[in-house]
């Protein structure tokens, strides 16, 4: 081989070996995935084998090619130890977090203006910046609204901290307790509430009329909302579109009373009529039922907590016990007064039921008969009546606008016991009471009064002042729903809109 060869080859080589380290920048860059050489389902059950890059099956690796190709022009090949070192770096930080794959510029070029659009709905966006980055306008109204969920916090933990308060979070996650103190974090506060007023749930279709039924899915982020059109719609519930998932319509049945099972996949519909419907929610079909016995009407009643019984309240202070699955009448209780309130105990071995008199009666339906009778204290006409989640609290609202809140484990010992607290803010008729999940918080409004609605605390039984706000125009709310998680509340008021208030302070749904 001659001088000129040689050096021509030499030339080659260096140009070759250039390009060569340009593709493998460049393939680096742009990290495309390498296609593997993977052995038969046969060899692997045999063989520990390790995945081989397809490049280096056909032509060698990065080393074992230059240096033949350096050989064959009588050249020596010295590697460079740049690329070993980077790996090296790689597998002694294999956690370390890597740069995205690929950007989109539309995530930063898209602005608000160019997405959203006034309509009858919106009315005009006058308080929106359109040149903002829509992406920075979704993003912050996401944390505006539901917050970031504590399971998506990323926690740091200390090299000092000790093993045992992971061993005892893992045991209360393994036997089913709940460390509340933990899942709900600070207390909640007694003077001022957090919470903020979000789109009406029905703002969709506002399609069932005068709105007499409000309820929250046990397990879904959805809402059941009936009125006297004779349609129920289960809406979804995020606080901005409130889509419709699905509408009920009732031929000639206005709607009255509705409730959905707590297993989730029935609802109960029911009116002045000698029947009522039963609708299965995941297959879409009704089923009309006859009422049984000399029941005449359907129009208040209540599903048991396990989902095997409803009480129903009839004429002349009847009170009918039925199965939920069956339809039958197990039996029928009589008290004096006018049925006005009825709610279970937890266990659903007890109804509790206030009358149009001063009296309350407690039924216990494991012997059929009439356990215990207590007099109201300060109440001369009963309106509603409810029994906390957690069995501690017994709240009772009168015509009078009085809301009497008892130690329910006291009202056994006495025939007249005293209030642990009485709330006098509304000065008309109690038309109903709602505790939330968590006994925190008790819901008391009345529909003889517009924006007549309060929120107490408890343990401190303080009543928050600034909730409603004065310009928010809710109407005689009739009915209210907390959500399964306590992260909205819903007021049924005598029209057509459902007004939506979101929480802050509780997580989730």
């Amino acid at each position: 081989m001659s001088s000129d060869e040689s050096s021509d080859g030499l030339e080659d080589l260096k140009d070759l070996m250039a390009l060569y380290g340009k593709q493998e920048e460049e393939q680096a860059k742009q990290k495309q995935p390498r296609q593997r050489f993977v052995p038969k389902a046969s060899q692997a059950k045999d063989l520990n084998y390790v995945e081989v890059p397809m490049e280096k099956v056909l032509f060698g690796d990065r080393q074992r090619f230059l240096t033949n190709l350096a050989k064959s022009v009588g050249q020596k090949w010295q590697p460079s130890d740049d690329g070993e070192e980077e790996d090296d770096r790689k597998q002694e930080n294999p956690g370390q977090k890597r740069k995205a794959a690929w950007s989109d510029s539309d995530d930063e070029d898209i602005q608000v203006g160019d997405v959203k659009r006034a309509t009858k709905h919106t009315g005009p966006l006058n308080h929106l910046r359109k040149d903002k980055s829509y992406k920075e306008y979704l993003t912050a109204r996401f944390h505006r609204t539901l917050n970031q969920p504590k399971w998506a916090e990323k926690k740091v933990k200390n090299e000092g901290e000790e093993n045992s308060s992971d061993d005892e979070e893992d045991l209360l996650k393994t036997v089913g307790f709940i460390d509340r103190k933990a899942a709900r974090g600070s207390d909640l506060p007694q003077k001022t509430l957090n919470f903020k007023r979000v789109k009406d749930l029905n703002r969709s279709t506002y399609s069932e009329g005068l709105v007499t039924s409000i309820q929250f899915h046990p397990t879904s982020t959805a809402a059941l909302v009936a009125g006297e059109n004779s349609i129920a719609t289960i809406y979804t519930v995020d606080g901005q579109k409130n889509e419709k998932l699905h509408s009920m319509r009732f031929k000639k049945f206005a709607l009255i009373c509705s409730r959905i099972a707590p297993c989730g996949t029935k609802a109960f519909f029911g009116s002045l009529r000698r029947f009522y419907y039963s609708y299965d929610l995941l297959e879409a079909k009704e089923s009309k039922l006859t009422l049984p016995g000399d029941m005449k009407t359907m129009h208040q009643f209540e599903v048991s907590p396990c989902g095997k019984f409803i009480i129903a309240a009839g004429k002349f202070g009847a009170i009918h016990l039925l199965t939920a699955n069956t339809n039958e009448l197990l039996h029928s209780f009589k008290q004096e007064g006018k049925v006005k309130g009825l709610t279970w105990s937890g266990d659903s071995k007890r109804v509790l039921v206030c009358g149009a008199s001063s009296n309350v009666t407690v039924l216990n339906l494991r012997q059929n008969l009439i356990e215990h009778t207590f007099l109201d204290d300060g109440c001369i006409n009963g309106q509603c009546i409810q029994l906390a989640p957690n069995q501690r609290l017994l709240a009772t609202g009168s015509k009078e606008g009085v809301v009497n809140v008892y130690d329910y484990e006291s009202v056994f010992a006495s025939k007249a016991p005293q209030p642990e607290k009485r709330f006098m803010n509304l000065r008309t008729g109690i038309s109903d009471l709602q505790f939330n999940h968590s006994s925190e918080l008790l819901a008391m409004s009345s529909s003889a009064a517009p924006n007549a609605v309060k929120l107490a605390h408890f343990p401190s039984a303080t009543v928050y002042s600034n909730f409603p706000e004065q310009s928010d125009n809710l109407g005689y709310v009739d009915s209210m729903a907390f959500s399964p998680h306590s992260s909205f509340l819903a007021l049924a008021t005598k029209g057509k809109r459902v007004p939506l208030f979101r929480l802050k302070y509780f997580k989730g749904y």
